[in-house]
């Protein structure tokens, strides 16, 4: 899944709209390009869109090219699934596309799995990086139930888990949790990848037994995994531009 990240610009637009006051609009902006070929891919949501947020400004729908198309949102014990439809008024169905819905919310660190079924084709995300304040901080929370949670970065980067994206594991309050990347083959998703945090390893990371090291797991640019939360701690997910 090819996936490219442009940085546009930062600290935009200072402008004066009287004599005696100013007032200052700072944003990084950009965009993420990503590929949807036929069938399975994993997505992720990481910038506030120009439009908002909706289902609809996620996946835009020019001429009903994607109708027919399903996105799954994880919901703790399964997949909640809706159907790309333009016949609706909302634009979106219910997993059988027979009653239109509203269209959902997938604010930034929003990962789902799109199954689509129509044009092979590139979406491009355009919007603002969500930084809490620059140069650039944004704060996620990953829940403390003791479920799988299909998360991703809410800042526009890719690589190591824990070196880039900054998913760490301090002082070892990580141990014996896990990572699962989901992996696909030909539009069709053949398993996950599983990881064990574990810092008494160099890497951080041991196999699915937790009996030998293993790389960092790397997760692209509009990339997700699945987190195995084995201690129900909420954790609290600090990334840095």
């Amino acid at each position: 899944m090819k996936k490219t990240l442009l940085i546009a610009a930062a600290a935009l637009a200072a402008s004066v709209i009287s004599s005696q006051a100013q007032v200052y609009s700072q944003n990084i902006v950009g965009y993420i390009n990503s590929a949807v070929p036929a069938n399975y891919t994993l997505q992720a949501v990481q910038l506030n869109l120009s439009g908002g947020n909706s289902l609809t400004n996620v996946i835009q729908n020019p001429g009903g090219i994607y109708d027919g198309s399903g996105v799954f949102l994880w919901n703790g014990t399964g997949y909640t699934q809706y159907t790309i439809d333009s016949g609706f008024p909302s634009g979106v169905g219910d997993a059988a596309d027979a009653a239109g819905v509203p269209a959902p919310t997938l604010a930034p660190g929003t990962a789902f799995l799109f199954n689509n079924q129509g044009v092979s084709n590139n979406i491009t995300y355009v919007g603002t990086v969500p930084v809490d304040s620059l140069p650039g901080t944004t704060t996620n929370t990953v829940p403390g139930n003791k479920v799988l949670t299909l998360v991703a970065s809410v800042l526009p980067v890719g690589g190591g888990i824990s070196t880039s994206l900054g998913f760490t594991n301090a002082a070892g309050s990580l141990d014996g949790n896990y990572v699962f990347v989901p992996k696909f083959a030909g539009g069709v998703q053949t398993g996950f990848n599983q990881y064990t945090f574990d810092s008494g390893f160099a890497s951080g990371f041991g196999d699915a037994a937790d009996a030998a090291q293993v790389p960092e797991p790397q997760i692209p640019v509009g990339g997700g995994f699945f987190y195995g939360n084995q201690d129900g701690i909420t954790r609290t997910w600090i990334q840095s531009l």
